[in-house]
């Protein structure tokens, strides 16, 4: 897959899984709106410094998941609790990144 249909299709999956959690979990409207803001914020650069590091710099992937993805976590947990109030932020931010990490290992491992 090349990075640009890697980006799109990345961050609209995440956009399409994670903001129906987070409204379940009791965001709403302008808390959606910047979870919404804070996966454009984080899921770009996860998709772009995965794909370097793994095909450019030969980091083995799931080494470079854990450090992605775990920054990820903690990025939009920060911007849940400080620009959206949420007291569970920590725990927000790892529910909807578990569940659309893991679709996306199902779609991989589906698609290869």
């Amino acid at each position: 897959m090349t990075l640009p249909t890697a980006l799109i299709l990345s961050l609209a999956l995440t956009e399409a899984l994670e903001l129906p959690l987070l409204y379940l979990l009791g965001f709403r409207g302008r808390q959606l709106t910047i979870a919404l803001l804070a996966n454009v914020l984080t899921n770009p650069p996860v998709v772009f410094l995965r794909f370097i590091a793994s095909g450019v710099l030969r980091v083995p992937d799931w080494a470079a998941l854990l450090v992605l993805e775990t920054a990820a976590v903690l990025v939009e947990a920060v911007v849940y609790k400080k620009a959206a109030g949420r007291p569970r932020a920590l725990l927000d931010s790892l529910a909807a990144n578990a569940l659309s990490f893991s679709a996306g290992l199902a779609i991989s491992a589906f698609i290869h």
